[in-house]
């Protein structure tokens, strides 16, 4: 029986017990028309005119943390465990079984997004969880071994330990300075305009000042909002809709494989720090990650080692700009 067991040393949370489920399915795409069979049952479907549905969504096959699971929150000396309470959930972005996300049309895009925000939501009534994190791989470097367009949601009891520091980073620069940490970044990026590779009216793409991956890029709105799931006006999808898929057939003229990654606000979070409680509303500001892998990223990686890349992010957001799209 899988659980959550917290290293002391680090605070990481683990999980032990696992064991993964080889499928029977060789050679049947599960995600394909015709095979939903070979899946869960759906949580939700988005449907055509005709009844097929164009976007599906259900519980993951072998899934790591579970709904029905207790928190069981056990102390064993000075070790601390606990129940993998929580969801993972698969959402097929497509009927189609070789199209990239890069070639979706805007109505394809929307009806993805449509579906991103409206699980977030749902998974966020259950106060179990503390993240919900969204992430698609795409290309097998990347850790995808099913090339059919789809992406991962995970509702975690417990805060992942990079969002967590984002938290906390950002809450403290709003304490020093009463300011969006999000919001000076993208400021002096664009004013600076070294590592741009896109923007328009409300977003602004740019290649991180500490980028760990070559031509790791970040989406960021150019407006304060904390809360992906909270992207609902019309106008700003759409200029949403159009520096993504732009930015993909960018970085798709480079590599083959990558990860993208939500940054959305937790269900409720408390920072380490003895200074009075904000709103997270108030400091944190939501961005997409997409880190792009090659043979060398996708290795395993000690945690105590720096990351070691190749390319400054001005040369690769130079580089990505010059790509014919």
């Amino acid at each position: 029986m899988a659980e959550l067991r917290r290293d002391p040393v680090s605070s990481n949370w683990v999980v032990v017990g696992y064991s993964s489920i080889k499928s029977d399915s060789v050679g049947d795409c599960p995600f394909c028309p015709d095979n939903e069979h070979l899946t869960p049952k759906a949580i939700r479907e988005i449907k055509d005119n005709e009844g097929k549905w164009l976007i599906r969504c259900f519980p993951a096959s072998n899934p790591i943390f579970l709904i029905e699971v207790g928190e069981n929150k056990k102390a064993e000396g000075l070790y601390d465990k606990m129940g993998n309470v929580g969801a993972h959930e698969i959402i097929v972005e497509n009927r189609s079984h070789t199209k990239t996300i890069s070639n979706f049309t805007d109505r394809e895009l929307s009806l993805v997004l449509d579906m991103y925000r409206e699980r977030i939501l749902d998974l966020k009534r259950d106060r179990r969880f503390k993240y919900i994190q969204l992430f698609k791989n795409h290309g097998e470097l990347a850790g995808s071994y099913i090339f059919h367009p789809h992406s991962h949601i995970v509702a975690t009891p417990v805060m992942p330990q990079r969002t967590e520091l984002e938290l906390s980073n950002a809450k403290r620069h709003y304490m020093q300075k009463e300011r969006c940490l999000f919001c000076d970044i993208v400021d002096q990026e664009i004013r600076q305009n070294k590592r741009v590779v896109s923007i328009n009216a409300s977003f602004v793409a740019i290649c991180p000042f500490a980028s760990r991956f070559p031509f790791e890029v970040w989406i960021l709105p150019r407006f304060h909002q904390e809360s992906f799931e909270n992207l609902q006006d019309e106008g700003n999808t759409y200029e949403f809709i159009d520096i993504l898929l732009d930015l993909l057939k960018r970085i798709e003229k480079l590599t083959n494989a990558y990860t993208i990654i939500i940054h959305t606000s937790p269900n409720h979070f408390k920072a380490n720090t003895h200074d009075e409680d904000l709103p997270v509303k108030a400091y944190f500001h939501w961005h997409i990650e997409i880190l792009p892998r090659d043979f060398r990223s996708s290795k395993y990686k000690r945690e105590d080692q720096f990351y070691v890349v190749s390319i400054t992010p001005e040369e690769a957001a130079s580089s990505l700009r010059t790509q014919n799209v």
